[in-house]
């Protein structure tokens, strides 16, 4: 017998129903004590930059597509971690450099054991019904040595607080966080949506051949004129063929990012359409 199945339920000294109304499009941050309320910058809905990206990185909306995907856990604290590859929770060192002064609005702990770091949150997190919560890493935010364990969290229902885990993935090494440096990352996902997606091969020989020569053209786009290319066409949604793309969603910020490319795109076709040599 699982020695957990021996301990005794807890029993509620009264029933509480779950009366919570979340609006659509809305993530509920509920402090667990009075003292969490109205926190310093903790979480904060992604941004297209990256203070690591070249102006190269920027002409692919993929890249800042994802840049912007969710909400950033932030160290309230600049600490460092060591793990000495063994799997006990004393296997992990953990020292907080900046302590935040009064409450911890972030717990980081060794929990589990085998080298994870455990962040835990004074807050507890809803959604409307039938979204859950993508719990992951922040996107395009790398830490040499940190692995963060991605989980899934049914928020419309679970009605306490959960933690964000981290594998370190370099043993017997100082790993050093900035206060500030996002250290998790939340997604709104809603339920079910993967569930029936497969990945099949296409067979279709018509259009088969349509898409090998469509991809063909494309290569041969993007070998001529390379980032004035394809990439700009992606940017602008319409194909090799100038066909647009359908509901063509450039950024999160509504296109706010791209359109602010517009001048210096132009100025990088006018610099390619000038003779060898020459300069404007």
């Amino acid at each position: 017998m699982d020695p957990a199945e021996k301990r005794p339920k807890i029993v509620p000294r009264q029933q509480i129903e779950d009366t919570l109304v979340v609006p659509d499009k809305e993530i509920l941050m509920i402090p667990m004590d009075a003292a969490f309320a109205n926190p310093p910058e903790l979480f904060k809905k992604l941004e297209s930059k990256r203070s690591w990206f070249t102006g190269h990185f920027y002409k692919c909306l993929p890249l800042v597509f994802g840049n912007q995907h969710g909400f950033a856990l932030l160290s309230p604290s600049s600490f460092v971690v060591r793990w000495n590859g063994q799997d006990g929770l004393d296997a992990l060192s953990i020292h907080i450099l900046e302590p935040e002064p009064g409450y911890q609005h972030l717990v980081v702990s060794s929990h589990f054991g085998s080298g994870i770091l455990t962040l835990q949150s004074r807050y507890i997190f809803r959604t409307a019904p039938g979204v859950n919560l993508m719990v992951k890493e922040p996107p395009n935010y790398p830490i040499d040595g940190f692995s963060w364990m991605n989980a899934v969290v049914e928020t419309d229902n679970l009605r306490r607080d959960f933690t964000f885990n981290i594998k370190i993935t370099r043993p017997h090494q100082d790993i050093y966080v900035p206060k500030g440096t996002p250290v998790g990352c939340l997604v709104p996902y809603p339920r079910f949506f993967l569930d029936d997606y497969k990945m099949t091969e296409l067979k279709d020989e018509v259009e088969l051949n349509k898409a090998r020569v469509t991809a063909n053209y494309f290569g041969e786009d993007r070998a001529r004129y390379g980032s004035l290319g394809q990439d700009y066409r992606y940017m602008e949604g319409v194909d090799v063929f100038g066909c647009p793309f359908k509901e063509h969603q450039k950024t999160l910020d509504s296109g706010a990012w791209w359109d602010s490319r517009q001048e210096d795109l132009n100025k990088e076709k006018l610099q390619d359409d000038l003779p060898e040599g020459k300069e404007e």
